[in-house]
């Protein structure tokens, strides 16, 4: 079978429950670059998100033989390297999920935010970088209802934590988001909300 774009999906399934190993490396190649930013959102560390994603793709192949995929393979693969990431982060315990409240930005950070506008090419970066400088507990809770469109009580599940918990992580994300970001001096409080949106569990 050769590697042609236009071939179905369901076909290079079909091929790779028979253990075609060039079906692998299609899936690979299409999927693994997916997979790295799904987990760098939860876990921004590239050698961590290239192991993670690798063994995703690992275990694809290892069940490949009792795979039973309803949705599609981009969904199937995004939902196992969250919940990989996931029990990565419980695991390792690199995140504190239950602790004091802090400050955590500090009060005048002038300087760095000029320098953030400067290097800024469109608002999407923007978003992007005030994301990226949450902390991580914040960042996580945040990832999950925003990208990952979970609820308050699904993602108090997936970690282990009260909903309060969370109410209070996405609390706090959007106040530290909007602190962020209002030192646009051109984006409007409108734009500011459009861009890290409205959150309900």
């Amino acid at each position: 079978m050769e590697s042609k774009p236009d071939i179905p999906e369901q076909q290079w399934l079909a091929a790779l429950r028979r253990g075609d190993e060039r079906a692998l490396r299609v899936i690979f190649d299409r999927h693994y670059p997916l997979l790295l930013n799904d987990i760098y959102r939860l876990i921004p560390d590239e050698d961590t998100c290239k192991d993670l994603a690798q063994e995703v793709l690992v275990e694809l192949w290892r069940k490949r033989a009792e795979l039973d995929i309803h949705t599609s393979l981009r969904a199937y693969l995004r939902r196992a390297a969250v919940n990989r990431a996931l029990n990565y982060i419980k695991t390792s315990k690199k995140i504190v999920l239950e602790e004091p409240e802090e400050r955590y930005f500090e009060a005048d950070d002038t300087a760095r935010q000029v320098q953030l506008k400067d290097r800024q090419e469109n608002l999407e970066e923007a978003r992007a970088e005030a994301i990226a400088r949450l902390p991580e507990k914040c960042r996580l809770v945040f990832t999950l209802s925003r990208f990952e469109n979970l609820s308050h009580r699904e993602i108090a599940e997936q970690l282990g934590i009260s909903v309060k918990t969370i109410e209070n992580q996405i609390t706090k994300a959007m106040r530290l988001l909007r602190e962020a970001l209002l030192k646009y001096s051109d984006l409007s409080p409108v734009i500011i909300l459009a861009l890290i949106g409205q959150y309900s569990g």
